[in-house]
């Protein structure tokens, strides 16, 4: 776009020593409010960066959630429905589905023997848990050993749960249990299952007066498509099917690799990272055609891809920048783009396009 202009380093993801172990860390930023969330890796944590008169900066305690999985993909919204109480006015979706292992077919192994998910080795009610077998269909000679998903697990280590917090700091659960699953049924032709190494995209949907989540499908090796999904009281939801998109999406390599939506006036504008992931080996594979595509919708579920930005800039799984949020600030879109992700180098950047020429894409 003509009057992309980057302006600013927001957060350096690298600064202190504790955010130095590992190459994630920084992944999956969002701006909400006054705060900046983030992951942190080694342990996996997430923290937030606090705005004030000389920008954002990292209170000292800014560790909010911890031994949750929910760390993996805690994604934070502002609530806009009217009829939201005040002090839940910040809701966020986070958890992942676990079990005990994967085994690999044929050979079978007694789920009493399987050994425990890493995260979870301290936690005493998971080692008594049962499982359920689920064939992967993206690694289909193993079988997962996972959680069922009718509980509240106190780790929400079987599915993605939603979370309510008065100042954006503070979490509870909103509910006692996940709302989506691996075991979750997809509306789809394809054989996808639900996951949840990404970072969901949620907002209240004013156009409509529901809410909207997308989130990843798996569908095969090397290939992840966007689900999506509506509720009225974000603990009932559609069953999660597909997005459309325009031009289609390639079902052979494409990967969009989370959603990045938000409703824009009485559409929708998305800035969804693209790479294509061609498989070569278990131990090969070849990234290419990596940008952040630039797409609009009427009804939030058919896309349409009206440009791209930060194209080809590397061919890595997700190093390339890309936008991990945006939203409107006066007359501009701000993109605060991840930059130097899976490196030493991990920062917030903010950019700007303006308003105007958005506007012009729905025209």
């Amino acid at each position: 776009m003509k009057s992309l202009t980057r302006c600013e380093e927001v957060v350096n993801f690298r600064e202190k020593t504790r955010e130095c172990k590992g190459i994630l860390a920084g992944q999956y930023p969002h701006v909400v409010e006054d705060k900046i969330y983030y992951q942190m890796e080694t342990p996996k944590e997430v923290h937030y960066a606090q705005r004030g008169d000389a920008g954002y900066r990292k209170p000292l305690y800014n560790n909010i959630i911890k031994k949750s999985l929910s760390a993996h993909n805690f994604s934070v919204f502002y609530d806009s429905n009217p009829n939201t109480p005040d002090d839940e006015r910040f809701k966020a979706v986070g958890g992942y589905h676990v079990g005990r292992a994967s085994v690999k077919t044929p050979w079978t192994l007694g789920l009493h023997q399987a050994s425990l998910y890493g995260e979870l080795s301290d936690c005493e009610i998971s080692s008594n848990l049962d499982v359920v077998e689920f064939k992967d269909p993206v690694w289909p000679e193993f079988t997962k050993l996972l959680f069922h998903d009718d509980f509240y697990h106190p780790r929400h280590a079987n599915g993605l749960y939603v979370f309510k917090s008065h100042n954006g700091i503070e979490w509870t659960e909103y509910h006692d249990k996940p709302i989506f699953s691996t075991l979750t049924e997809c509306e789809s032709p394809h054989e996808e299952c639900l996951a949840f190494d990404t970072h969901p995209s949620i907002f209240y949907d004013r156009n409509r007066d529901d809410y909207v989540i997308y989130m990843r499908g798996n569908l095969k090796l090397g290939v992840r498509h966007v689900m999506y999904a509506r509720s009225k009281d974000l603990i009932e939801w559609t069953k999660p099917k597909l997005i459309k998109t325009d031009p289609s999406f390639d079902f052979n390599q494409g990967n969009l690799y989370f959603m990045c939506a938000k409703p824009y006036a009485s559409k929708y504008l998305a800035f969804p990272p693209h790479f294509k992931n061609e498989v070569i080996s278990d131990n090969n594979r070849r990234y290419h055609d990596t940008k952040t595509q630039i797409m609009i919708s009427d009804d939030a579920e058919n896309w349409r891809a009206v440009g791209s930005l930060f194209e080809g800039q590397t061919n890595g799984h997700m190093d390339f920048p890309h936008v991990a949020s945006f939203r409107v600030e006066d007359d501009k879109v701000a993109l605060y783009v991840h930059e130097g992700f899976m490196s030493t180098q991990g920062k917030l950047v903010r950019y700007t396009i303006d308003k105007e020429e958005v506007d012009a894409l729905f025209k």
